[in-house]
């Protein structure tokens, strides 16, 4: 029998280990996917195979990131797989310290890479990737394409009535309207990459966190044991720290006024920091709506999902509300009557 358990334990962790592998052998994309639910996948092992068997993962995906990535991202391979292997393994006495670790890695990660990115750019980050971003399409075999779908979405313009029926007429773009094409491309990808850069440090991280907390809490549920953490239907943000997060809101502001590009990235960090938490918010409380009404619990975690990805002004709205009026009665007796 304890053999039988012992195989079991080491069972899932080979397999992850195997899938990281053939991710590596089919290229650096899937490879890459592969990297951002590393954390999730060893959280999950670390429950149901132990230290042992994340840890193992974890020095899996660093070995093929080395092989495979260039020699400059190894730096953040390292650090992205050491840290989820420590946040994974380590035993953490304080509710949410491991929520903040695996925070701190995600951001650490994403320092070492922009500082990567600054190095090899010479400074210039978002010129850098607005033209490395244009070099490949130009030398893409579906460039043309690409580019005709810029200019038809408003991301690549054109100056002069021949260069835009040259456009109409054929797929075959000359070369003088192909540079134009280029060079308007990348000028809207300058504007545009501040805001998504920042969007996507603050999801990323939030999504992270999320799904390592909640993913394992569900396996344990599923065994009949308690969760580390409330189920997310009862997620919500204190009063004082609600408060705080709607200041957030003045990043706008920042960002659209602000001449200084250090200034305008700080705006947008706030900014999208504030969407996200009441993002989640509202999510959690379309949880608590669909159980209420007895949803399954597949179909209470997927539409609001759907609907964050589609429409996600509602959720926000809904978390924002929530926030407010306490429409889950959550909060402690102290805190409503403090309000």
């Amino acid at each position: 029998m304890e053999e039988n358990r012992a195989e079991q334990r080491w069972l899932a962790p080979a397999v992850l280990a195997a899938l990281t592998v053939l991710a590596a052998v089919l290229g650096i994309p899937f490879l890459a996917a592969a990297m951002l639910i590393l954390p999730v996948a060893a959280a999950c092992l670390a429950f149901t195979s132990g230290w042992a068997g994340a840890a193992a993962l974890c020095g899996a995906a660093c070995a093929a990131g080395i092989v495979v990535f260039p020699s400059e991202a190894w730096l953040v391979t390292v650090l992205w797989c050491a840290g989820n292997g420590l946040v994974s393994c380590f035993p953490m006495k304080k509710l949410l310290m491991r929520p903040a670790a695996q925070a701190g890695v995600c951001l650490a990660a994403w320092a070492a890479g922009l500082g990567t990115l600054l190095a090899l750019t010479g400074g210039q980050i978002i010129g850098g990737l607005a033209q490395a971003a244009c070099d490949a399409i130009d030398r893409s075999p579906e460039g043309t394409e690409i580019l005709l779908r810029a200019y038809s979405m408003g991301y690549a313009r054109l100056e002069g009535t021949e260069a835009m029926f040259s456009v109409v007429r054929t797929m075959a773009l000359p070369a003088s309207v192909r540079l134009q094409l280029l060079y308007s491309l990348r000028v809207s990808l300058e504007e545009m990459l501040p805001s998504l850069l920042c969007s996507a440090i603050i999801y990323h991280t939030a999504l992270t966190v999320l799904l390592t907390a909640e993913i394992p809490d569900v396996l344990r549920r599923r065994r009949g044991l308690h969760g580390v953490y409330r189920p997310m239907e009862q997620w919500y943000m204190p009063r004082r720290l609600g408060t705080a997060v709607f200041a957030l809101c003045i990043g706008w502001v920042v960002a659209f006024l602000a001449e200084d590009g250090v200034c305008a990235y700080l705006g947008w960090l706030c900014a999208d920091v504030f969407r996200a938490a009441f993002l989640l918010q509202g999510v959690c409380w379309m949880m608590w709506m669909g159980r209420k009404m007895g949803v399954g619990r597949t179909v209470r975690s997927v539409w609001p999902v759907i609907l964050s990805v589609m429409i996600p002004l509602i959720p926000i709205l809904m978390g924002m509300i929530d926030q407010r009026r306490d429409a889950r009665h959550l909060r402690p007796e102290k805190e409503v009557e403090q309000e």
